[in-house]
């Protein structure tokens, strides 16, 4: 008797969800000539806010069926623009009360286009990354050693590890400009050695290198199974790292939280304005 009083129970609770739930569907219908995307995102939990920025069709996606995140931004040409822009990121993201957090992934090797380092299929596999190329050298076991493609400008670059959703200062304990550059060869091509930095590792693997010029560089170190290797910058232009960036977040917008120690992207229209739920 008391099994099929509490099944009944349950049976109660469960209509009652699933009518409170069609009827805020409903809801949202009565303000769309088509209802379904409102049933969709209900199920889903998946939100989408845009830019106000009027010179770019830019838009911030939350999934929270498993807490990532896409980043879509594109400039919108005018008369007379001969070029324009698009970039992307994704990664995960976490609420802290009524702020956003974003913590960007390492960009796929398809952002870094094929003649700026003609490795091969074998080459990548073996390597994990078409940006980011092993040399093999010894590095002690609490630092790691980057070395920069000839556009970095490393002279600015600072270093730092994230704790508790804050950015903490890691030590960069080298910064040289070589005097003579090395050659490396690869099976198709080859490159430069220019110049590096030899940072403190973090003990959680998660470093961050800002610049100046508004940089922002992640590297995860569960997933480079190496201490010492040459990186490729140029496998930012199309893809933004957004790791630590935070956003006030209400019922129906976004608001970028500026940090004043934080100098990424303050000239960014796209990400400064405020973010409209759609």
């Amino acid at each position: 008797m008391r099994k099929k009083l509490t099944l009944f129970i349950f049976i109660i609770v469960v209509l009652i969800l699933i009518g409170a739930l069609s009827y805020k569907v409903l809801l949202s219908g009565t303000n769309s000539d088509n209802p379904i995307p409102e049933i969709t995102k209900v199920f889903s939990k998946l939100e989408t806010y845009k830019s106000k920025d009027k010179t770019t069709d830019t838009q911030l996606m939350l999934d929270y069926k498993d807490s990532t995140y896409t980043y879509q931004e594109r400039y919108i040409m005018k008369p007379g623009d001969d070029v324009g822009y698009e970039s992307k990121s994704k990664g995960k993201f976490k609420m802290d009360k009524d702020t956003l957090i974003l913590y960007s992934d390492m960009p796929d090797n398809s952002y870094l286009d094929y003649d700026t380092h003609r490795l091969t299929p074998e080459e990548i596999s073996e390597n994990k990354f078409s940006y980011i190329y092993l040399i093999d050298e010894k590095v002690n076991q609490n630092e790691v050693k980057i070395y920069f493609d000839n556009i970095a400008d490393i002279e600015d670059y600072k270093a730092f590890t994230i704790i508790n959703n804050q950015l903490k200062p890691l030590k960069i304990i080298e910064r040289k400009e070589m005097e003579e550059s090395k050659l490396v060869t690869t099976k198709n091509g080859n490159f430069f050695l220019f110049h590096y930095l030899i940072i403190e590792k973090p003990a959680n693997n998660q470093l961050l290198i800002t610049g100046s010029r508004g940089e922002s560089f992640f590297f995860d170190f569960n997933k480079i199974p190496y201490s010492s290797f040459h990186f490729f910058t140029r496998i930012y232009w199309g893809f933004s790292d957004f790791t630590m960036l935070k956003f006030h977040k209400t019922d129906k917008t976004l608001k970028r939280i500026i940090n004043p120690n934080d100098k990424r992207y303050e000239f960014s229209d796209a990400l400064n304005s405020s973010f409209i739920k759609q």
